[in-house]
Formats: structure tokens, sequence, C-alpha cells
């Protein structure tokens, strides 16, 4: 079917006309079983026995007859007294009662008179009596002993209400919340940077609506990766056209300073020329991780890692600012040396750099069933709490970064962790500390 509209449309149609023409045939079938049920007594010998053991023995003969008389015909029977109780005190059925109120009082009236108004109210069945000698009159109430005959049709049609709008509405539901948990789920997974997320196999093959929403997400999804992947590609290449001419540019500073000598602006071209390259770096980096995402993955000690970039860092800095591995931990990741080599190492980077002197960054390791935890811990003054999430994006600098440093970094040290962390199937976040200082967490997948 092509359209939500006719599914809901026609289902619900179904259901309305179900419960009318179960209603229509259960009257219908249970008003004949009745009233053939009464004929067949009403004319048969059992009528006769009875009239014969209410003459001879009143009431008490009568009831002896009912419960004591073994029966193969398959009826039920209830006597009435003239108050319209069972002779014996058994409960009467709902909706033998309802009858015997419509024509047990009135039937010996119907059978007898021939008024005209009597004769135009014609009613559909009447109910077998008998009149004992003291004047007393019994009223026979019969049915067939079939469990659904015995039973109120408001409980039968309830029942047969809910059954089947209870399975229609559970196909709709399905039908419906299936396909958008897919979309839900494929959205998430979207949001959350893996661009080849599709539902062409799922939802798009859907000829309603939501395959045409599905087939529409996934040509949004098309163009998002095509242009996240175009993005990626010029980043690499304005990146390649740059290191060109600023190679020749420190070529010639340095061809200057020696026809002229040393002056401030050689210096001052220098340092600017410098901050270009390693930014240039940086955005080479952020591009090849997607190439390295094509190779192989390899088996990686996490603890390796680590100490490599404590060692690193600690040489750099010259004992300016201590990297301490406060724990070793025997876990392995899956993935790419490199790439996670360079993610632990722009973190712990970027902690010891916004650290004050004779600071310690700390890198505490830990390891559960399924993960490996990284914290690295700074003495930094921490990142304004509406800043934390944006932390990890490109380019992206703190107010307080960019005051304090106007000649830094670019804000693609982290972006860089991120993207790393992330080919990983990890995750990757930045809290304060308690008091001063940050916390950079990094959760990685073991292998078993």
């Amino acid at each position: 079917m092509r359209s939500l509209f006719l599914k809901f449309f026609l289902s619900f149609f179904l259901v309305i006309a179900l419960m009318i023409g179960a209603a229509a045939l259960i009257g219908f079938l249970y008003g004949e079983q009745l009233q053939k049920t009464i004929e067949d007594f009403e004319v048969g010998d059992s009528m006769k026995i009875a009239a014969k053991a209410l003459e001879t023995g009143g009431r008490a003969a009568l009831l002896k007859w009912r419960d004591g008389t073994p029966r193969d015909d398959g009826v039920m029977i209830f006597i009435l007294d003239d108050q319209g109780k069972d002779i014996s005190g058994r409960r009467i059925p709902f909706t033998l009662e309802r009858i015997y109120q419509r024509l047990g009082g009135r039937a010996d009236e119907l059978r007898r008179s021939n008024t005209k108004e009597i004769q135009n109210n014609r009613l559909s069945l009447f109910l077998p009596q008998l009149q004992a000698p003291s004047g007393e009159v019994f009223t026979f109430l019969v049915s067939p002993e079939a469990f659904w005959a015995n039973q109120d049709i408001r409980v039968l049609l309830l029942i047969f209400a809910v059954l089947i709008s209870g399975s229609v509405s559970y196909g709709l539901a399905s039908a419906f919340s299936r396909p958008v948990r897919k979309l839900r789920y494929a959205t998430l997974s979207l949001a959350e940077g893996n661009l080849d997320a599709r539902v062409e196999k799922s939802v798009g093959k859907r000829r309603d609506e939501l395959g045409m929403l599905g087939r529409d997400f996934d040509a949004m999804a098309d163009k998002l990766e095509r242009a996240a992947i175009q993005m990626i590609e010029l980043l690499g290449n304005i990146s390649h056209e740059l290191r060109s001419p600023l190679a020749r540019m420190r070529v010639a500073v340095e061809l200057a300073r020696r026809k002229t000598g040393e002056m401030t602006e050689f210096d001052r071209l220098d340092q600017e020329a410098e901050r270009l390259d390693s930014l240039i770096g940086q955005i080479l980096s952020y591009t090849k991780l997607e190439a390295d995402s094509q190779i192989n993955p390899e088996e990686i000690d996490l603890d390796d890692i680590v100490s490599e970039v404590a060692e690193n860092v600690n040489f750099e800095w010259k004992q300016d600012r201590v990297v301490v591995k406060s724990s070793t931990i025997n876990a392995s990741i899956m993935g790419f040396r490199g790439a996670m080599l360079g993610a632990v190492e722009n973190i712990v980077r970027n902690a010891v750099k916004h650290s004050p002197t004779d600071s310690k960054v700390i890198i505490r390791t830990s390891v559960n069933s399924t993960d490996a935890q990284i914290e690295i811990i700074d003495d930094g003054p921490g990142v304004p709490s509406q800043d934390l999430e944006r932390l990890f994006e490109p380019f992206f600098r703190t107010r307080q970064s960019t005051e304090a440093d106007a000649n830094g970094g670019a804000g693609l040290g982290l972006a860089i962790a991120h993207r790393a962390i992330t080919l990983h199937t990890g995750h990757i976040e930045a809290r304060n500390r308690d008091r001063a200082g940050l916390v950079v967490t990094i959760s990685l997948p073991i292998v078993d």
C-alpha cells in the first residue's frame, strides 16, 4: 500500500466493519439457536414429562424432574416462579434474564389474546409455561449448553472488539514505529559523524510516505558525505599548495638576511612562517585521518602509547612542566598507531601548554571488562562550562586561550584528537575539576 493515509483509514474502517458485522452475526446466531432450542423443548417429550410431574407432585416434583433426569439433548433448563426467581435458587444468565423480562410476564396473555393491539405487537419467540394445580405459573427458560450461548453477549462482543482492535492497533504501531526507530538510529549515527549511515535496505524500500522519507534521508546523507569529502580534499589540496610558496618565502627571507644582516623584521617573518607551517601540518594531519581509516587496523598496546607521549612531551618542555604517568595497564586496542599516538599527544601538549610553570600533568589509565580509559589531568584555568561541548570542534578556541596566546595554535589539536578517537569507535569528553584544572577522558574498546 503506497499511502499511510490509506493504511490508517482502511484499518480503522475494517475494525468498525468487523465490530458491526460481529455484533449482527452473534446476535442473529444466538437468536436463531435460542429460538430453535425453545421450540424443540416445547414440542418435545420433556415438556410433557414436566407437566405430568407438576400435576402429580407440584413444585418439588418439578424440581426433582429437572435436577434428577439425565439429559442428552444439550439443553440448560431454568424454571422460574411468579417472582421471576429460579425455583432452585440458581443464578440466571444475564441474556436469559433479559429475555424473561421482555417476554416471560406476558407470554400466557399473548397466547390467549386476540386483540389487535397484541397482534400488532408481534414478538420473535414465546417462553414455555406450565400452571400448577395451585394456580402458580412456572416459566421455562432453556438455552443451549454451549459456553458462548450462556454468556452476556455484550461481554463476548467486548472481548471480540478488544482482540480485533488490539491486533490491528499492534500491526499499525509496529508498521509505523519500526521504520521510525531505524530512521532515528540512522539520524543519530549521522549526527555523530558516521556519514555512511543509510536506511535504503530497510526503510527506503517501502512504497509509502515513510519510504519516501527514508529515500530523502539517504539523499541528504549522500550530499553531506560528498560535501565532507570535498571539504577534506580541499583542505588537503590547499595545505599542499601552501607548502611550496611558504618554503620559497622562508628561503627568500634567509637570502635577504645574508645580504642585509640581522633585522627584527626577519625574525618576525620566520616566526609567522613557522606558525603557518605548523598550521598547515595540523590541517594535513586532520585530513590524513580519513586516509588512515582505509588502512587495515593493527593491535596497539595502549601503555606503550602513553609512555611514548609522556617521554616526548617531557623532553620537549625540559622539565619546565612535568608529565607524570601515574599508572600502568595491560590493554590493547585495534586501530592505527600513528593516529592514536597523535591524538593522545595533542591532548597532553594542550594540557601542558595551559598549565602553570612547575606544575604536573597527570596521565592516569584504567581498564574494565570492555573499555580502557585514559585521563589527562592538568592544573590549568579550566574551560568555561558553555565551551566544554565545543572544545573538540575544528578551529574553536576559547576566549581565554585567544587572549592569553594571540600567536598560539589554531584550535585543531583537540579536533584532531576527537576525530582519531572517533575513528577508533571510542569516546572523548572534557570536564572541569572541582578546583582549577581540566580533565579529558578517553574511552576505547579493548581487544578481548
